[in-house]
């Protein structure tokens, strides 16, 4: 049975859930999907930045919109190619290019992505249903992608360089009848 996480009873959320991170304990992928890891990983690693800049931008984008009070259009006549334009939710014939939408749009998207990749890498590493929670919420908390990749991917390559993938010009032994 895997052992807990050291810190379950003292610290803060934060500090609890990335000392789970940290715990590699749960991984037991089969032997056969060990050569399918990497693939995944590099996967994961690019879906958890781009999720991760993409979150970054939408946040910028609803401090602008509701704290400031603008959103940013493309492509506006008599406007320079991007500009900020007073943000009146009733006016819905804005012309232009509403990248504040897109960004929206994309970073949900790619979050779709995100989750796939993070599935992937989960279930070919067998990992707990609780790191695949914490993983999943990387792309949702602001900053905190870049910090499940950093702990996720030690924990992937620690297990890599522990069990290597076996190349390809290893003979394989088949079966005979």
């Amino acid at each position: 049975m895997p052992n807990p996480p050291q810190n379950t009873e003292g610290g803060s959320l934060l500090q609890r859930t990335i000392e789970q991170l940290r715990s590699a304990n749960s991984a037991r992928p089969r032997a056969v999907d060990i050569p399918k890891i990497p693939g995944a990983l590099t996967f994961y690693r690019v879906t958890a930045y781009i999720t991760g800049v993409m979150l970054l931008l939408l946040v910028a984008e609803m401090i602008l919109k509701y704290g400031v009070g603008y959103s940013v259009y493309a492509f506006a006549p008599g406007q320079p190619i991007v500009s900020l334009v007073h943000y009146d939710p009733s006016n819905t014939a804005q012309a232009g290019f509403d990248v504040s939408t897109a960004i929206l749009i994309a970073h949900g998207w790619l979050y779709v992505l995100y989750l796939i990749a993070d599935f992937r890498l989960w279930s070919l590493m067998r990992m707990s249903f609780t790191k695949f929670v914490q993983i999943a919420l990387g792309g949702v908390v602001p900053f905190m992608s870049f910090i499940v990749e950093h702990f996720i991917t030690k924990q992937v390559k620690r297990f890599l360089a522990e069990n290597p993938v076996p190349s390809a010009s290893e003979p394989k032994v088949e079966a005979s009848h």
